[in-house]
């Protein structure tokens, strides 16, 4: 499953062994892919999700939103999720760039 980069903005995608692992309903725009999950031969169910947020702040909250929304009455109570946040929790995390903790650092701790 694939999502195409649109300029700057990166394109986003998950791969899997389909012998291993069941994906479907699918969910996807340019900021995540999410997908239901089955390893098959077991009874191990859940939610993946692969995400790159931007650098804007009103947009990662606004990802968090959605993502946070999609998932409040999730069927499986398992939630695999990695990317791109752009985002860090605390200081330690940093390297290079700005030494400040962002504002949206706050609702990226909530989210997690």
């Amino acid at each position: 499953m694939a999502v195409d980069a649109i300029g700057a903005l990166g394109g986003l995608a998950i791969a899997w062994n389909a012998q291993a692992i069941e994906l479907k309903d699918f969910h996807a725009n340019h900021h995540f892919i999410q997908s239901k999950f089955h390893i098959i031969g077991t009874n191990v169910h859940g939610h993946l999700t692969n995400v790159y947020f931007l650098q804007a702040a009103e947009s990662k909250i606004s990802i968090m939103e959605t993502l946070s929304m999609l998932n409040f009455n999730r069927s499986h109570p398992f939630w695999i999720m990695g990317g791109d946040f752009n985002m860090i929790t605390k200081l330690e995390e940093k390297n290079g760039a700005r030494i400040i903790l962002e504002n949206e650092s706050e609702h990226f701790k909530q989210f997690i």
